[in-house]
């Protein structure tokens, strides 16, 4: 019984390294313990990779370039100086059709946008014109101008509707001290790719917006730039007094008696105005107009003392007394 068991044992042991052999050879055969399967794999998922990606590049590369199209057919040029000029005249057009006062357009230096795949090529060889090809040039624009709010809104909105290309990068409104008048001030920017023309001319009536103007209607009616002034109350303005005229100066406190002379044609009384030094002399009889109102008349004269008449007035003057002082 020993020597069977023994011999079992025997054979079981002899099985298991005949088993073990054969795996371990199997897999030194098929490359897996050394690794060299796995890269094997590695690299046909890699290849089918590439392959699924240019098949996929290939089948969206008709759509792409219709887009590039689009856009490069609404660009204003292939070359700086007429992207230039167009751009500062359509927006000067703009401007001026949208009732904006006062217009300036004036256009920034324009830069390249290097190609971005430029770490696809190298530096050398015939890669070097693909790694220093640019992508495409963007140029900008100030546009300035002054006008109510709708003369604004016409101008944005006909920027928006506008068929070329472009972006709008800020807009600034600087109302006046009331809100009525807008000074208003954006900076606009278009891109174009050197040596590509576009295909056609650009309309020059903007197509329907998809935006249309009606829609800021309510807006620019209520204007939330102008502030309501309030208008102060009337102020009644007290009805002006007429001061009284001042109270009529007897001419006769003008005049002085200043002698009583008896001279070759009779007496005479002699008179001096106290103002002016303007003298007369008066004959008994005699009368002299002092002023439009009183004329006076010389009734008698005797030493030093005179008689005086005025209409039907009577009176008596001292020398050296103005004629509103007579003697009583």
């Amino acid at each position: 019984m020993k020597r069977r068991v023994r011999g079992i044992i025997t054979i079981t042991t002899v099985g298991v390294a005949l088993v073990g052999s054969s795996v371990a050879g199997w897999a030194i055969g098929s490359g897996r313990l050394g690794g060299a399967r796995d890269q094997i794999e590695n690299r046909i998922a890699t290849y089918r990779n590439v392959l699924l990606t240019v098949r996929s590049e290939r089948e969206e590369r008709p759509e792409l370039d219709r887009r590039l199209a689009d856009v490069l057919d609404r660009s204003l040029g292939s070359e700086l100086e007429s992207v230039d000029s167009d751009l500062r005249r359509r927006l000067a057009g703009l401007a001026e059709a949208s009732g904006l006062r006062e217009a300036s357009v004036s256009t920034l230096g324009a830069s390249v946008v290097p190609t971005p795949a430029v770490r696809e090529f190298s530096r050398s060889g015939s890669e070097r014109a693909f790694r220093e090809e640019p992508d495409f040039a963007v140029l900008g624009a100030n546009v300035s101008g002054r006008g109510p709010l709708d003369a604004v809104v016409r101008f944005l909105h006909g920027l928006d509707a506008a068929p070329w290309v472009k972006r709008v990068e800020y807009v600034r409104f600087d109302p006046d001290r009331e809100g009525r008048i807008i000074s208003l001030n954006a900076r606009v920017s278009t891109i174009f790719v050197p040596g590509v023309e576009p295909a056609g001319e650009l309309d020059v009536e903007s197509p329907e917006p998809i935006r249309p103007i009606g829609r800021y209607t309510s807006m620019v009616d209520a204007n939330p730039f102008a502030f309501e002034v309030e208008v102060p109350p009337p102020v009644t303005k007290p009805a002006p007094v007429t001061p009284p005229p001042p109270p009529r100066i007897d001419p006769r406190s003008r005049w002085m008696l200043t002698g009583v002379v008896e001279g070759p044609d009779g007496t005479e009384a002699w008179l001096r105005n106290v103002g002016s030094n303007q003298t007369i002399e008066l004959l008994v009889g005699g009368s002299r107009r002092l002023d439009r109102e009183v004329e006076l008349q010389l009734d008698w004269a005797e030493g030093d003392i005179a008689g005086f008449r005025v209409g039907d007035e009577t009176f008596r003057i001292l020398i050296g007394s103005t004629l509103d002082r007579p003697l009583p």
